[in-house]
């Protein structure tokens, strides 16, 4: 679920530490492994991440990532131009990106990246798919409505989509092709551009069956019609594989080969709407349909929100190892003892003291997100989102209070 206001979080992936590049929320600077060079020695924040990937680290990771709220204060433009006009969407990821890696600290990569990757930042992308209208705003992200329909004709409607024609007339695709022209042997800052394809992964299929139905006729659904709810969500989950494998072949020419044993990530911030029994009685299917469908290796979610009822389904039965978005409301340290080791979080700042707290609350915060029984090597990082009412010398608090608590003390 994207957040209603700009100050909320947007989701975060990484794939290998949670789930990011796949598709474009990605942080304009990643670890130090991005930019390593194979003939020098490594950088102290490159061995930092190093030593993550092997469970060795010691110190916890600190990283931050924005996404077009940023950009657009960057570079002065308005939502609506960004989400309409290709040249503003290149524009404005270019010199907000550019920005980011220039004032930003943190555990990110130093420098300007080897090139430039512009991903389509549409998040209404999957809704518009489904049939949904999108409402572009001016000075806000913009929205899906739900669509009118009953429970049967939404049904209809639903299993009548052809996922390669809905691609292929969508928004998204007219962006891609768009920003693949204006991007052709484009340089920026000396650096080559690169256009990233979209549609290669899900916000959730929970939170678009629940976005395109309307969030509470499908909770009222979940209770009163549960084998509708079921078949909904099933459908959107056919829908779903069946919108990324169109994906694949309209931006690649090739079929994509699922299940991957490269592993799979996805969000589903609308589980924060229901109870652990719930999920595992009424989502729980349709989750495991999609990651069996997708992979055969790691499995990896993001959740905004308070969500940490779901926690012991999504490790033990759906075989979730890596969670991105817990904040500070969370026992990161608990989880990761009780839900074994192969748990694995990217716990998230309370992005309101980030942006707007006092240099004592952005350190009270991180002295307890980092406390000793979370503090296990390879398994804990800390990521931050920065909103445009970020100061950056909140940022520079953070990071710094990041460096003071997250050092990890040896044991025995």
């Amino acid at each position: 679920m994207r957040p209603r206001g700009v100050s909320g979080k947007a989701f975060r992936w990484k794939w290998g530490r949670g789930v990011e590049s796949k598709e474009s929320r990605e942080s304009d600077r990643s670890d130090g492994s991005d930019q390593s060079d194979n003939h020098q020695p490594p950088t102290i924040m490159e061995q930092l991440w190093s030593d993550f990937r092997l469970g060795r680290n010691t110190r916890v990771p600190v990283t931050f990532a924005c996404d077009e709220q940023v950009w657009l204060k960057v570079s002065g433009h308005t939502f609506r131009e960004f989400y309409t006009d290709p040249g503003i969407h290149l524009k404005a990821q270019l010199e907000g990106r550019r920005w980011f890696c220039e004032n930003v600290a943190g555990d990110m990569a130093t420098g300007l990246p080897d090139q430039w990757v512009v991903s389509v930042q549409l998040w209404m992308e999957e809704n518009e798919f489904l049939g949904c209208e999108v409402k572009y705003q001016e000075n806000d992200y913009a929205w899906g409505l739900p669509l009118s329909l009953d429970r049967e004709g939404l049904l209809d409607h639903l299993s009548n989509l052809d996922p390669d024609e809905r691609a292929r007339s969508g928004s998204a695709f007219k962006m891609y092709q768009a920003l693949r022209e204006l991007a052709d042997g484009m340089e920026y800052a000396g650096r080559p551009v690169v256009i990233a394809p979209p549609g290669v992964s899900t916000h959730g299929v929970f939170t678009k069956a629940a976005e395109i139905r309307g969030l509470e006729a499908f909770c009222q659904d979940l209770y009163e019609a549960p084998d509708y709810a079921s078949r909904l969500l099933d459908i959107v989950t056919e829908k779903t594989v069946g919108r990324i494998k169109a994906w694949q072949r309209l931006t690649q020419g090739t079929d994509i080969d699922l299940p991957s044993p490269d592993g799979f990530g996805c969000c589903d911030d609308s589980l924060a709407l229901i109870s652990a029994e719930l999920y595992e009685r009424a989502v729980l299917p349709a989750h495991e349909r999609l990651f069996s469908m997708m992979t055969t290796g790691p499995r990896s979610i993001h959740l905004c929100g308070r969500a940490s009822q779901h926690y012991e389904t999504l490790v033990r039965k759906l075989g979730i190892t890596h969670i991105d978005g817990p904040g500070p409301f969370v026992d990161h340290g608990h989880c990761l003892e009780t839900l074994g080791p192969d748990l694995a979080f990217a716990a998230q700042t309370d992005n309101s003291v980030l942006a707007y707290g006092s240099e004592a609350e952005i350190d009270e915060m991180m002295r307890n997100l980092l406390t000793p029984a979370a503090k296990l090597p390879g398994r804990f990082q800390v990521v931050g989102f920065v909103t445009r009412d970020t100061a950056l010398e909140n940022v520079r608090a953070c990071y710094e209070a990041g460096l003071r608590y997250g050092v990890i003390e040896k044991s025995g």
